[in-house]
């Protein structure tokens, strides 16, 4: 039973960190994306499932690319920039797989 006790604590614990984590890295984006830059991000290590996780209007794009993605897209390779949904829209279109048609 004490286990399960701790387990939870830690569980709770981390959650609480992950949440704060998540927080900074959001307010850290938007103010960067608010001065135009972009960010370039390693899928491998910015794990999500859903490109809207840190409730940031972020997509993927990749060099020579001509579609935007979700972060967990299949079709995105180790590399891609992330840039702001509304600029992604100027200049790409939706990835068929990880934005279907509604």
């Amino acid at each position: 039973m004490l286990r399960l006790i701790i387990a939870a604590a830690a569980t709770a614990a981390l959650t609480a960190f992950t949440w704060q984590k998540r927080r900074l890295i959001r307010a850290m984006a938007e103010e960067l994306l608010d001065k135009g830059i972009e960010l370039t991000v390693n899928n491998r290590f910015w794990p999500s499932k859903s490109g809207t996780d840190l409730d940031v209007p972020i997509v993927y794009v990749t060099d020579g690319g001509s579609k935007y993605h979700r972060s967990d897209c299949r079709f995105l390779n180790g590399n891609a920039r992330a840039i702001a949904v509304d600029k992604a829209e100027e200049e790409y279109a939706p990835c068929g797989t990880c934005w279907p048609a509604a």
